[in-house]
C-alpha cells in the first residue's frame, strides 16, 4: 500500500492504532505490518514508539493491544462529546426495547459520523467512525429542521442531479419528518433483487483502490434510488419499516445527533406505534439538551423535540 498522505509517518502511526482498535483480541507485529501495508521493520519502529508512550501494550503472547496511555484521549473525547457515555446506555435500552440494531451518529456540516452502535449490525456503513456524506436521502433528518435556503442547497448539491419533481418529493419527505418528529424508510421491493446481486458482486470481486471507490458509489447510488419514505403513512405501514431515524436536538434547536434503528425483516411485526413512541420519547429525553426541549417547528398534537406525534 502506498500512502497518499502528506505525512506518511503520521499515516502509518494512525493506521496501526486504527487496526488495533478494530482488533479487540490484539494483533502481532507481522499481522499489523501486513494489514497496514508497511514493512515489518517500519511497523516495529512504530510499535516501539507507541509502546514507550503507553498508547499500545504488548501482552505475554506477543500480541499488541491498545494501551492505557489512551485514557487521557478518551477522557478528552468524553468531555468534548458528553453524549458518548449516556448515549451508550440509551442505545442499549432502545435496542432491547425495539429488538433492533441502533446507532448514534453526530451530525456535522457535510456528513454524519457514527459514534456508537448497540445490537448486531453487519452493515459497514454503520461501523463506529464511519463517515457518511449528507447526500439526499442521507441526512434527511439532519436537514428537516433547516431553513428553505439550506434545504435547497442540499438538494441541488446531490449527485446525480435531481429533477424538479425529485426535489419536490424530497421536500415533502422533510415536511413529513418535521410533522411526525422522525423519519421512516423501507427499500423498494422492485429493486431488492438488483441490490442483492450488486452486493454479491462487490463482495466477490475483492476490489481495491479506485475500484472500491466505484463500487461504494454504485452501492450508495442504488440506495439513493431504492429508499422509499413511509413516514407519512406509518400508521398503516409500520410492518414495512426498515429504517427509523430519530433526531437528537442541540442547544441551537437543530438536530445535533441522530439515532438510526435498523429493523430486520419481520422484526416490526410485534412493534406498535405506541411502544415505538414510548421508546423514542424515553431515549430523546435522556439525550436532548435542556435548551432544546422545544422544537422551533410545530410537530402537531404532542409534537416537539423529544416528543412524538403518533
Amino acid at each position: 500500500m502506498t500512502s497518499t498522505s502528506a505525512s506518511p509517518p503520521t499515516r502509518r502511526v494512525l493506521d496501526v492504532l486504527e487496526r488495533l482498535a478494530a482488533a479487540p483480541q490484539g494483533a502481532t507485529s507481522s499481522e499489523l505490518a501486513r494489514g497496514c501495508g508497511i514493512s515489518t521493520s517500519t511497523c516495529a519502529l512504530v510499535l516501539a514508539e507507541l509502546e514507550s508512550r503507553r498508547y499500545v501494550a504488548r501482552r505475554e503472547d506477543r500480541r499488541y493491544v491498545l494501551g492505557s496511555g489512551l485514557f487521557s484521549i478518551v477522557h478528552g473525547l468524553r468531555t468534548q462529546y458528553p453524549l458518548l457515555d449516556i448515549g451508550r446506555h440509551a442505545l442499549e435500552d432502545l435496542s432491547a426495547t425495539v429488538g433492533a440494531a441502533c446507532s448514534l451518529s453526530r451530525i456535522e456540516p457535510t456528513g454524519l459520523t457514527v459514534v456508537d452502535i448497540a445490537g448486531h449490525s453487519t452493515d459497514e456503513q454503520n461501523a463506529v467512525g464511519q463517515r457518511i456524506s449528507l447526500a439526499a436521502p442521507f441526512g434527511s433528518v439532519a436537514m428537516a429542521w433547516r431553513d428553505a435556503d439550506a434545504i435547497d442547497r442540499w438538494l441541488r448539491a446531490s449527485r446525480p442531479r435531481m429533477t424538479v419533481e425529485d426535489m419536490q418529493r424530497h421536500r415533502n419527505v422533510l415536511s413529513a419528518i418535521r410533522k411526525r418528529g422522525y423519519g421512516v424508510w423501507r427499500f423498494d421491493e422492485s429493486v431488492q433483487s438488483l441490490r442483492d446481486r450488486l452486493d454479491a458482486l462487490l463482495e466477490s470481486a475483492d476490489i481495491a483502490g479506485e475500484g472500491a471507490t466505484v463500487g461504494h458509489r454504485l452501492s450508495v447510488l442504488l440506495t439513493q434510488t431504492s429508499l422509499e419514505s413511509i413516514t407519512d403513512v406509518l400508521e398503516s405501514r409500520l410492518r414495512d419499516a426498515e429504517f427509523i431515524v430519530v433526531p437528537i436536538f442541540g442547544a441551537d434547536r437543530q438536530p445535533e445527533y441522530q439515532i438510526e434503528i435498523r429493523l430486520d425483516p419481520g422484526a416490526s411485526d410485534d412493534l406498535t406505534l405506541e411502544r415505538l413512541g414510548e421508546a423514542l420519547t424515553r431515549v430523546t429525553a435522556l439525550l436532548t439538551r435542556p435548551a432544546a426541549t422545544e422544537s422551533p417547528v410545530d410537530l402537531g398534537p404532542g409534537g416537539g423535540a423529544g416528543r412524538y406525534s403518533l
